[in-house]
């Protein structure tokens, strides 16, 4: 690890702190250190000139940036997969190539864009859209036979944005392929020459389930520009950020009752979740926690939340842990199910809850304010399944209801909008579903370029481990206690 963070360090110093620019020798030898090293990449974007790999150095981002070449520059996905989706969003959008790639299909372009490469300065016109998307099956479900199916939004379903093809040549899975891009809204482009606060505003709505974790990002990103650290908003990022935390997992814990029919669990926790909404509306305006947060929403405001509604959620989550434990219950139901590994979770980058719930060991210290999130005792093993993940989930919101206990007497005012100059920054927040990052570059107050990192693209690229040897009816389940958000995936 060390070696590879000297390596970046004896780059170029850049605007935004902890970037630092590597001629191609020096991602070249970057890039062969990391075969033998354990620095976790955590993103993987460019701005068109150059491209930037984010790592976590303990608890301090360190990004490393290199020139294009020729519309070139040396792949990552050998030595760090996660790499690999990125890489290939590049090419969707850039043109950029990255060369010894261990993937070179697109994940945003279907065919049906008017144009080829559209971030370049004059991208060119697109090829006449393909008749449909050609998957190649493997040869061991070509020679099993067995049935193709399908999950996603064409089946007929309220299902998320993304197409999954599943080979079941018996009674499991054996094969996943999936198809991106259905999600996609081009908001590199929108980002581009927008005020820091009409970009705000798009930031809140990337993925409403995380909306708080990717504006805190954002308003991070512009407290390191500005050279104002935390911002001097951190209690008010801690307070919204967990009442959003616990508006997600409270969602995600009655879809899965939902799909295993237990009735009590889905009304209480839905009963839970308007509860907390309608206090939300109340307090801010909005059910969502929309525009909470600067620059999208820079009004003062006092936040806190009725000792009676906090009492209700105490008592609510003792009463779901009860249902959730029972005999027959959900945790007896979804065990063994779905299982990501924390070796998996490690080939990949997944961190968060997702990742902690298979072992992965990750403190969100490093990407907010909250404590680290510790196992209740008596709980299940960290065995990686949809029980687990389930689990860890009802905890994260007995947790957040007692940081939420603590803050509720303290005045919490978020500060107003400032002006923005030129400058760059990085931030990150601890969202839902793992940790949320926000590049961006300002030139003259307007956003001249924009990244966002956000944990879906990891879990979309590890859904065919996930997914192998599990049932097809479990799919639905599967995919709601991981959290996937295609708009964040695709944005």
């Amino acid at each position: 690890m060390t070696q590879v963070a000297d390596l970046i360090r004896r780059g170029m110093p850049a605007a935004c702190p902890g970037r630092f620019v590597l001629d191609e020798q020096g991602w070249r030898d970057m890039a062969a250190a990391l075969s033998h090293s354990t620095l976790p990449l955590l993103g993987l974007w460019s701005d068109g000139g150059q491209v930037h790999a984010l790592f976590m150095e303990g608890t301090r981002p360190l990004m490393a940036s290199v020139a294009v070449t020729d519309g070139r520059y040396l792949a990552l996905s050998p030595v760090r997969a996660g790499a690999s989706a990125s890489e290939r969003i590049m090419q969707d959008l850039w043109g950029i190539e990255a060369m010894g790639a261990t993937a070179s299909a697109p994940w945003l372009d279907q065919g049906r864009w008017p144009v080829t490469w559209p971030l370049r300065d004059r991208p060119p016109p697109a090829p006449a859209p393909p008749e449909g998307v050609e998957f190649i099956d493997d040869a061991t479900i070509v020679q099993a036979g067995g049935t193709v199916l399908g999950h996603g939004p064409a089946e007929g379903d309220f299902n998320a944005p993304f197409h999954l093809r599943l080979g079941v040549p018996g009674e499991r899975i054996m094969q996943v392929h999936s198809r991106m891009g259905y999600a996609h809204r081009g908001l590199c482009t929108r980002m581009r020459g927008a005020t820091v606060a009409q970009a705000a505003r798009l930031v809140a709505r990337i993925d409403a389930t995380a909306t708080v974790a990717h504006q805190q990002a954002f308003a991070d990103a512009l407290a390191v520009m500005e050279g104002n650290g935390a911002g001097g908003m951190r209690d008010a990022a801690l307070f919204m950020g967990e009442l959003g935390r616990i508006m997600a997992h409270l969602d995600t814990l009655a879809v899965a009752a939902e799909l295993l029919a237990d009735r009590r669990f889905v009304i209480l926790a839905a009963t839970l979740l308007e509860r907390v909404r309608q206090a939300c509306r109340d307090m801010c305006g909005s059910r969502l926690l929309f525009d909470v947060l600067p620059p999208a929403g820079g009004n003062e405001r006092v936040m806190s939340l009725p000792t009676e509604l906090l009492a209700e959620l105490r008592a609510g989550c003792t009463a779901l842990r009860r249902l959730f434990w029972r005999p027959r219950g959900m945790a007896m139901q979804a065990r063994g199910r779905g299982i990501l590994r924390a070796d998996v979770a490690g080939h990949w980058g997944i961190a968060g809850c997702v990742g902690r719930a298979g072992g992965v060991e990750s403190d969100p210290g490093p990407y907010g304010s909250r404590p680290p999130a510790v196992w209740p005792d008596g709980s299940c093993a960290m065995a990686g399944d949809v029980t687990a993940r389930l689990a860890l989930r009802l905890h994260e919101v007995e947790t957040a209801v007692e940081i939420l206990s603590t803050l509720d007497a303290v005045a919490l005012t978020a500060p107003p909008v400032g002006e923005y100059g030129s400058g760059e920054g990085i931030g990150c927040a601890e969202g839902p579903a793992g940790p949320v990052w926000h590049w961006l570059r300002v030139e003259n107050g307007r956003v001249a370029a924009w990244w966002c990192g956000d944990p879906a693209l990891l879990l979309f690229q590890a859904l065919p481990q996930v997914l192998s040897g599990a049932m097809y009816e479990d799919v639905p389940l599967i995919l709601a206690s991981l959290g996937l958000s295609a708009a964040s995936a695709d944005l």
